[in-house]
Parts: C-alpha cells; sequence; structure tokens
C-alpha cells in the first residue's frame, strides 16, 4: 500500500498546482512563451500569440516564428485559433492566439504529462 499513499500524494500535489493555474487565470493574464529572434524569455498578458512568417527568398528554410504576450486583439484576431494573414510582399503569415492555459503557444501539451501520471500511478497500484 505504500504505493497508493506516493499515488495520492502525487495527485494532491496535482490538484494543487491545478488549483494555482485556476487562481491566475481568474486574473485574466496568461504567462506565454517569448521567443523573437534568438532570445528566449516570458512574458505575461491576455493573450499569447505564436506567428509563423515564411521566408521567400529561400524555399528550404522554415520561415520565422515569433513568440509572446498581446493585451488586445484586433478584427483579424481569432481567439483560440490559427488565422492566415496576407503579406503585402505576396504569401500569408499564420497567427496563432490563445489564453486557455499559461504557455499555451508552446509546441508542447502539458495534458500528456498529466496522462503519463495518472498511467503510472494506475501501474504502481495495479500491477505492483
Amino acid at each position: 500500500m505504500p504505493q497508493l499513499s506516493r499515488c495520492l500524494l502525487l495527485l494532491t500535489l496535482v490538484g494543487f498546482l491545478t488549483a494555482a493555474q485556476f487562481s491566475r487565470r481568474n486574473s485574466g493574464l496568461v504567462r506565454c512563451h517569448k521567443e523573437i529572434g534568438s532570445s528566449v524569455s516570458s512574458c505575461e498578458g491576455k493573450y499569447c500569440y505564436k506567428m509563423h512568417t515564411p521566408v521567400s527568398d529561400d524555399s528550404t528554410r522554415d520561415g520565422i516564428v515569433k513568440k509572446g504576450c498581446m493585451n488586445a486583439a484586433d478584427a483579424q484576431t481569432e481567439v483560440g485559433k490559427c488565422t492566415r494573414r496576407p503579406l503585402e510582399e505576396g504569401g500569408a503569415e499564420l497567427m496563432c492566439v490563445c489564453n486557455e492555459r499559461d504557455f499555451c503557444n508552446s509546441s508542447t501539451i502539458p495534458s500528456t504529462f498529466l496522462i503519463v501520471l495518472i498511467s503510472s500511478c494506475f501501474f504502481l497500484i495495479f500491477l505492483l
């Protein structure tokens, strides 16, 4: 039964972290990754964004990705969605705006961690 107590302790810790996250969300602000060029940090705002601009001079490159915070959304912006915005020189950039959780403009999904954590608890309880 020590596995059960460890698992309950782990789930309680996750519950406290989730409650802290919910409390922060009620403030109306989210924390976001801020990445422009080689500069990487974090910021806080009403929305997170991730923008991908294609590079027209070399089709083998992936383009430019910028991440950061916004406090206002324009008419072209749909929160929770990605929209294509035309560029003056042709083509279009992809702009994704979110505010459902902290660091929602990252490439990874934190819910994966939670699934692995719960699966590990069940494994410890029922198979060991």
